[in-house]
């Protein structure tokens, strides 16, 4: 389908733009990720129309969201952080600290680079600016396209990226979760697979309360619940057991008490 009227405030038209931009959203996590960047959640918003974005000079926006402990590992303070996509400026970091009164435009350190360059790219610039985040990128904004215009170029050029659906209602957005859960499964998958089989592992003392491994069970459990990756449920289900029966039978019997790690090397 195609909006080649400019002047179309359909909700069929925001659907469509939420879908793509979300595609785009998600390609980025998924670079991400794989970097061991904990992403948590992706937003797109697809009015082209909406005359609230006048005063940021925008329209159609996304972004990719991180842990709070990731924002005050990158900066040492509070505040808001993150990563928005602006579909009239391309990308840019911004950090809000705490109390500061600074607005996103204030804050924003923008990547350049065009209006939709490749994850990997964004990916890059996120690299800088963890190492500089006051310095990387450029105050200067950058403009690609004018605001509320062209839809449907908009839409063809980040069709490439993919597709998150939306839901029953073409107008709200509902792939935020969807969009990011089934990445984050995969990665952290993969990560506890790597790490279950990697080399010259040694046995670690690690004094625990009854408590703690009883909490420690109880996330696995969670884990296994709220994944939509059979591998890392199995994965949890069977590192709960491995833990739970390790502390039954004592230290001794961590070479016979593995089952996680059999499972990770099945899979590896």
């Amino acid at each position: 389908m195609t909006y080649a009227n400019a002047e179309d405030c359909s909700p069929q038209l925001r659907g469509a733009l939420e879908a793509v931009i979300g595609g785009y959203m998600a390609a980025v996590a998924e670079v991400l990720l794989a970097e061991e960047i904990p992403v948590v959640s992706v937003s797109a918003y697809g009015d082209v129309h909406d005359p609230s974005q006048d005063d940021f000079e925008g329209d159609v926006e996304g972004s990719v969201e991180f842990t709070p402990a990731f924002s005050r590992t990158l900066l040492g303070d509070g505040g808001e952080t993150g990563l928005l996509w602006c579909g009239v400026s391309g990308w840019c970091f911004f950090h809000i600290p705490e109390g500061s009164g600074r607005s996103l435009l204030d804050s924003a350190r923008w990547m350049g680079s065009g209006l939709t360059p490749e994850p990997v790219r964004v990916a890059a610039f996120l690299s800088e600016v963890r190492l500089d985040p006051r310095e990387a990128g450029s105050p200067e904004r950058p403009f690609y396209r004018a605001p509320h215009s062209e839809p449907d170029v908009l839409l063809r050029r980040l069709e490439a990226f993919g597709t998150v659906d939306g839901g029953a209602e073409p107008w709200v957005w509902a792939g935020e979760y969807q969009a990011v859960a089934r990445l984050r499964s995969t990665a952290f998958r993969r990560r506890a697979v790597e790490a279950l089989t990697a080399a010259d592992q040694e046995i670690v003392d690690v004094a625990l309360h009854t408590g703690e491994l009883d909490a420690l069970a109880g996330l696995l459990e969670y884990v296994e619940g709220a994944t939509p990756d059979d591998g890392l449920r199995e994965l949890a289900r069977r590192l709960a057991r491995d833990l739970a029966l390790r502390a039954r039978d004592g230290v001794e019997s961590v070479d016979e008490h593995w089952e996680a790690f059999s499972y990770a090397e099945e899979q590896g």
